[in-house]
């Protein structure tokens, strides 16, 4: 590992914690010359260190740049096996993870971008992904279960990343069916799943789920601006980061029960909605989330049990 990883991993993980150049030299064995370059060299990436005579150098708590270095810090033991990936600027973090699942024999993996050029959500539409103000990752999983299963694993994903915003930013989101989350009236974060499944068998082999969270992003564009926000919350995005993995992959290693969780957080129950199977459109009320995550809307045509559609109005 460079010696500016071997320093940004320590000062990640005692972040506020001055370190002088002497203490770090002898602790990599290296000259203080190098850890001055190693240093500087962080700085130059976006790193916010501070340097202070006699006292040493500091990662400060403003410091925001994506590193696998602070997504690893924060995310303690038990994921080692995951392969951890920043970039500054993709496509889209699920199209870089499904080339990444085409190079590698992977199980667990995350991608990670600042920016996303071609961010993608449900049924094609945009997911605004601007530079240094949202959280954009992708997830890597093997489930290897039936297709009407490894469904599941989206509705997972809407209760890990609500733990996850909770945990670190301290507010409470809620949940539009399937899997988008919203504060205040306004959706903050939207999820992607992509499976690749072997239809012989009807199991799904490997699947990306992608998250896309907007953090303090202020301005969107005229189409979105009466529907999203941001959690306005000036959180580490390497710490939230750390956090949805952690939920995400702890519901789906321990197969622990969520969704009375998801059912709590879902807003959408008992509200009269809008909805397209994709063949037609219905008008009703949602009277509940069936075990596999159906929607279930009575209507005046009677009840039906949808396990795929879109609310189109709410």
């Amino acid at each position: 590992m460079p010696l500016k990883n071997e320093i940004l991993t320590l000062m990640e993980t005692e972040r506020g914690r001055f370190f002088s150049g002497a203490a770090l030299a002898e602790k990599f064995g290296v000259s203080r010359n190098a850890v001055w370059k190693a240093v500087n060299a962080l700085k130059d990436e976006g790193h916010l260190i501070t340097a202070v005579g006699k006292k040493g150098y500091m990662l400060s708590e403003q410091s925001d740049r994506l590193s696998a270095e602070a997504v690893r810090a924060a995310l303690g033991k038990g994921f080692d096996d995951v392969k951890i990936l920043i970039c500054d600027e993709v496509d889209s973090t699920n199209n870089a993870a499904k080339r990444l699942l085409a190079e590698e024999n992977l199980s667990r993996a995350v991608i990670i971008a600042d920016r996303q050029l071609n961010g993608r959500g449900h049924s094609g539409r945009e997911f605004y992904s601007p530079a240094g103000t949202g959280l954009y990752l992708s997830a890597v999983l093997r489930p290897d279960k039936p297709f009407h299963e490894a469904v599941m694993y989206t509705a997972a994903a809407a209760v890990a990343a609500a733990r996850a915003i909770e945990r670190t930013a301290g507010v409470s989101t809620q949940i539009k069916w399937i899997n988008d989350l919203y504060l205040g009236g306004r959706k903050v974060c939207g999820i992607l799943t992509e499976a690749d499944t072997d239809f012989e068998t009807g199991r799904v082999r490997s699947m990306v789920i992608g998250i896309g969270i907007n953090v303090t992003t202020v301005s969107f564009p005229d189409e979105m601006a009466d529907k999203a926000a941001s959690l306005g919350i000036n959180v580490p995005r390497c710490r939230l980061a750390a956090a949805v993995i952690a939920e995400l992959y702890g519901i789906i290693d321990n197969q622990s029960d969520f969704m009375d969780e998801y059912r709590r957080r879902c807003f959408i129950i008992g509200r009269e909605i809008g909805f397209s199977d994709g063949s037609r459109s219905f008008r009703g009320t949602v009277a509940g989330i069936g075990e596999g995550c159906e929607l279930i809307l009575d209507t005046d045509e009677g009840r039906f049990i949808f396990p795929h559609g879109e609310i189109t109005d709410f």
